[in-house]
């Protein structure tokens, strides 16, 4: 327990709405305690990243992240909070953060219990935010209104069976949206925390309608977000802790031509860091494709409210011929 207060309870209760706050950005010019300089990590070259502060009682605790345009971002926490805000960006850098707001999602306040507030995945579809909820297995898409979500558009119906497979604190973890060039356009991939028998487990969902894949876990690392590039190939962002091992974060690819029902036997890792780096706890991903084919990927850490950890905007790109 960090003894921190409830961040819902710094906000309105009624009616909700957006309050803005103060968030202080420091620069990171390269992963690593030291600053090693680095300009590749894995198969992605190295932009940028921010270490973000704020005095509201509200920040922190972030677990996905989607961008709405170059610069203007949404995260949300899993104490069912949003923030939404825009980097300053120079030569295509991250340098701050300005114009920042933060309020709690529509349809959650503080009567509503931490198990059913907890916000873990963001994807865009139809100009909506949708949100995957761990815990409470749902996903519910909100209509945006200035960069936030102002009020439920959709509930998206799920399968028994996904319901099933995420119950309890490591349920329900990512939610992607699929891209139009796939036989699944414009459908979700799901894919939950908890690993079955050494096997990630994620959903096709799309028309009404959910297929089961599978794929194998790496080194007991477990999801915590995902997205798709243009071209159709899932990015996989997870992550583990161990007294052993310490924190591990990685992540991994699979092709789109992969990208099927059932098992999925190939998954090609891009990027793998530890504490050594200065890494956090990863928790939110969000890729924008770029004008030369590549994919700017965005990358948040969740704090956990926890004074030792940080909330860390990294950004990284993966080239077109990688």
């Amino acid at each position: 327990m960090s003894g921190r207060a409830d961040p819902l309870a710094t906000l309105p209760k009624s009616p909700p709405r957006s309050l803005p706050i103060d968030v202080f950005a420091e620069v990171i010019p390269s992963l690593g305690r030291l600053g090693s300089g680095k300009a590749t990590y894995g198969k992605l070259d190295w932009v940028g990243g921010l270490k973000l502060s704020s005095d509201a009682e509200a920040f922190g605790g972030f677990s996905g992240l989607v961008f709405l345009d170059e610069s203007r971002f949404l995260a949300v926490s899993d104490r069912g909070t949003a923030l939404s805000a825009s980097l300053r960006l120079q030569d295509g850098k991250p340098t701050g953060v300005w114009d920042a707001s933060m309020r709690s999602l529509p349809g959650i306040g503080p009567e509503v219990a931490q198990w059913r507030r907890d916000a873990e995945g963001l994807a865009m579809r139809d100009g909506k935010v949708c949100v995957s909820f761990e815990g409470d297995t749902r996903v519910v898409c909100y209509a945006l209104e200035g960069g936030m979500p102002v009020r439920i558009a959709e509930r998206v119906p799920l399968d028994a069976s996904i319901d099933a497979a995420n119950r309890g604190n490591r349920g329900l973890e990512a939610i992607a949206t699929i891209p139009d060039t796939g036989p699944y356009g414009g459908g979700f991939a799901l894919l939950s925390e908890l690993p079955v028998n050494g096997e990630v487990l994620g959903w096709i969902v799309w028309d009404g309608r959910s297929e089961a894949f599978r794929l194998p876990q790496s080194d007991g690392l477990m999801v915590s977000d995902a997205a798709f590039t243009a071209r159709g190939d899932l990015i996989i962002l997870e992550r583990n802790f161990s007294l052993l091992g310490g924190l591990v974060v990685q992540i991994r690819r699979v092709r789109a031509g992969d990208f099927k029902p059932g098992v999925i036997r190939n998954a090609e890792l891009l990027f793998r860091a530890n504490l050594s780096d200065a890494i956090d706890n990863m928790e939110g991903l969000d890729i924008q494709p770029q004008p030369d084919g590549s994919s700017l990927i965005s990358l948040i850490s969740d704090d956990n409210f926890n004074f030792i950890q940080n909330t860390l905007l990294l950004q990284f790109r993966l080239p077109a011929d990688r």
